[in-house]
């Protein structure tokens, strides 16, 4: 139900996959994510991104997106902020699509036909910095 009412709402988007066996840290399949989707995000004019806020972590994120800057492959007035989901909704659809993605690339295809139209992915890791 939520899954439905998520595609609903008319919109694109674009994900990053890092694709890793289980014994890989979640936190470099992340870096991997962020060093191919903010330089896409930022040469595609986005103004703004918003991550949900993983508080103690999001210094992490702020590193990597201090790095791309300095090399000059995330725009200065690219907006980046951190926010906790409770503070906006989006993030919560953003959650929703993340699992029906990490379901369909399980194998699960119950709720991907109502978004696979509208995806954008993007490969991430080693080779794709």
């Amino acid at each position: 139900m939520i899954a439905q009412a998520v595609a609903s709402i008319d919109f694109a988007s674009v994900v990053a996959v890092s694709l890793h066996d289980m014994g890989s840290r979640p936190e470099r399949a992340r870096r991997h994510c962020l060093l191919r989707l903010l330089p896409e995000l930022s040469a595609h004019n986005v103004g703004t991104v918003v991550f949900e806020s993983r508080r103690t972590q999001d210094a992490h994120d702020r590193a990597i997106l201090t790095v791309l800057r300095r090399h000059g492959q995330v725009a200065a007035g690219m907006t980046v902020r951190w926010e906790r989901a409770s503070s906006d909704a989006a993030l919560w659809a953003a959650d929703v699509l993340a699992g029906i993605v990490t379901g369909w690339l399980g194998g699960e295809n119950l709720w991907w036909p109502l978004f696979e139209k509208r995806v954008t992915f993007l490969e991430a890791g080693e080779n794709h910095r």
